[in-house]
């Protein structure tokens, strides 16, 4: 499971950075994690600046998609806290069709999720959040790394 995590909460996403980070998510899972292409690259969308427009997040959104799936990957969307947009606009206004629903990240409208994070628990003094997968509303499932 490959995940690029964005920048400490309070970040502002636009079509720059979503092609600046998604070409280099695609480039480092190819060329550095040796990673096969098919698989899913999921796309960390958590902690945006309050304020920040609808319009922004889905540039961001789309252009990082653009970037990975150009590459061979297969875009994934880990859905976390402040993502501005609203269950509709996650499904309706991105690209995605796989999603991934952190503890505290809003439901996405129609389709649902593929992989589902539980709140932590702690495990001799580490915090630790445990993933459940499961087909979503459409059918369709994770598309792992297999050896």
């Amino acid at each position: 499971m490959a995940v690029q995590h964005v920048a400490p909460p309070g970040w502002s996403p636009n079509t720059n950075l979503g092609t600046l980070y998604g070409d280099y998510a695609a480039k480092y899972a190819a060329q550095v994690a040796g990673l096969p292409v098919g698989m899913n690259l999921w796309c960390d969308l958590e902690g945006i600046a309050t304020g920040t427009a609808v319009a922004d997040v889905v540039a961001y959104c789309q252009a990082w998609y653009h970037s990975v799936h150009t590459a061979g990957y297969v875009p994934g969307i880990y859905v976390g806290y402040d993502v501005v947009l609203s269950s509709e606009q996650l499904y309706n206004d991105i690209s995605f069709q796989h999603y991934w629903r952190a503890y505290n990240g809003p439901y996405v409208a129609t389709r649902g999720f593929q992989l589902v994070q539980h709140t932590a628990i702690n495990l001799n003094g580490f915090s630790i959040y445990p993933n459940t997968t499961q087909n979503d509303g459409s059918g369709d499932a994770v598309l792992w790394l297999s050896i």
